[in-house]
């Protein structure tokens, strides 16, 4: 979030929520009650919140969480709104973490003084009594902790919206879902801090860091074997397209082609996820595929295109003992059906179709288009859109025909005709529902 590189409607969002911190923050000095502030208590946890919030872990689709939360989440039981402001803000600031610029420090403390001002003024006025213990209270923490978890998730979700330019429902969804653990699991742990610190003191806290570091270490451990096994996925579709020489680069350009077009379909940012790292192995049932039927120049026997075809359906198996792509098994099975029922392997039609499929055969199509392989030449990007276009209905669904053209054409900076029989450039239009050769 370098300040150079910032679009200008997120510099516009980060200005306008900084004005509104301060006038939120003007507002809780006016009301505070001082009576009851403490300045050894507030430099524990400021302290507290600053250690913790030195060691975030980063969440997949951009933003932070730390353990940082359970301390704050206590700070919202004890202290007046101001002070919990003030604790979040200086916590971050003064927190260790490299990288940060002018930007980042006032998105963060603003969207801080407002998350968690506005949960521990709620809790306030819901819950006057303080920390008896009773239903009031209880369902008083619950309004502080869906008021932080709420705000929180939707300013970050926000400006990585504006700076990434993805669709902010399904990033907010997608981030929701990497963040409710932590914050779950961090409000309980906050709830129990606030009990050491009243009955035990400052030395109940500094052994409370314990588990806390050891929350932190488990919520990184699970992120780091996810990225493990992304990056095994990496390797497969690396290893897959390495079999056939021709197709080098072919999986994972299929996966982003498949990725812009469910984006542009409004898919939730976890189902765009899935699909893109199931793409990314689609032809892993070739491996099963001898090398010279990959690699024939010629038109493929009867035989020899039932074992080609059967690369999907062996594909699916494979796939359906990965845990995390499961879902994704009957993507790869019908990648190769067509909208009017003449593909394989089971011959569906129409919607009934997976549109996770659909999509990905648009992808896998075009890709096949554009790339050299033994037996034929590759297209240019220019006709094989066309070819997609005139396809539609009868190999591809129309409607997503339509849009991948779109946003492939800008993708690749190309003006697609409207009319669709138009070839540029008088190229050779060669249909991809009867391609040169009996094979794809």
């Amino acid at each position: 979030m370098g300040k150079s590189t910032l679009p200008l409607k997120a510099k516009i969002y980060i200005a306008t929520l900084a004005l509104t911190a301060l006038a939120f923050i003007f507002y809780l000095y006016r009301v505070a009650d001082w009576a009851n502030f403490h300045w050894l208590s507030f430099l524990i946890f400021f302290l507290l919140t600053a250690i913790s919030d030195s060691f975030p872990v980063e969440m997949p689709r951009g933003g932070k969480v730390s353990v940082g939360f359970a301390s704050l989440f206590a700070s919202i039981l004890l202290f007046d709104p101001l002070v919990v402001v003030a604790i979040a803000v200086l916590g971050d600031l003064f927190s260790y973490r490299r990288g940060r610029t002018m930007p980042k420090y006032i998105f963060n403390a603003s969207q801080l003084a407002l998350a968690l001002g506005a949960a521990a003024f709620f809790y306030r006025q819901l819950n006057p009594a303080g920390l008896s213990i009773s239903t009031t209270f209880f369902v008083s923490c619950l309004v502080a902790l869906f008021t932080c978890f709420f705000l929180n998730i939707t300013f970050v979700t926000l400006i990585l919206a504006f700076i990434q330019n993805e669709n902010p429902y399904s990033l907010w969804l997608t981030n929701a879902k990497w963040t409710t653990p932590n914050y779950l699991s961090m409000a309980p742990l906050g709830m129990l801090i606030t009990l050491i610190y009243i009955h035990i003191g400052f030395w109940g806290l500094v052994m409370f860091l314990i588990p806390l570091a050891l929350a932190r270490h488990s919520f990184q451990s699970y992120i780091d074997m996810r990225q493990a096994f992304l990056d095994t996925i990496k390797s497969l579709s690396i290893a897959i397209d390495a079999k056939d020489s021709y197709t080098r680069g072919h999986s994972q350009r299929v996966a982003d082609y498949a990725g812009a077009l469910a984006r542009e379909l409004k898919w939730p940012g976890d189902k765009v996820e899935l699909l893109m790292h199931v793409a990314a192995i689609h032809d892993v049932g070739k491996i099963a595929v001898p090398d010279n039927i990959l690699q024939k120049k010629g038109e493929l026997t009867a035989a020899e295109l039932a074992v080609m075809e059967a690369h999907t359906t062996i594909g699916c198996k494979i796939i359906q003992n990965i845990k995390l792509l499961e879902e994704g098994a009957l993507i790869v099975n019908h990648h190769h059906e067509r909208w009017d029922g003449a593909g394989y392997p089971s011959g569906l039609k129409g919607k009934e179709i997976p549109e996770g499929a659909r999509i990905l055969a648009i992808a896998d199509a075009f890709d096949a288009m554009v790339s050299n392989r033994p037996y034929r030449r590759g297209m240019r990007p220019f006709a094989a859109l066309q070819e997609i276009k005139n396809n539609a209905g009868t190999q591809f669904d129309p409607r997503m025909a339509k849009l991948f053209c779109r946003v492939a054409a800008e993708r690749l900076g190309l003006n697609l005709p409207e009319r669709p029989g138009d070839t540029p450039y008088g190229e050779e239009a060669t249909a991809c529902g009867a391609p040169r050769t009996n094979r794809r």
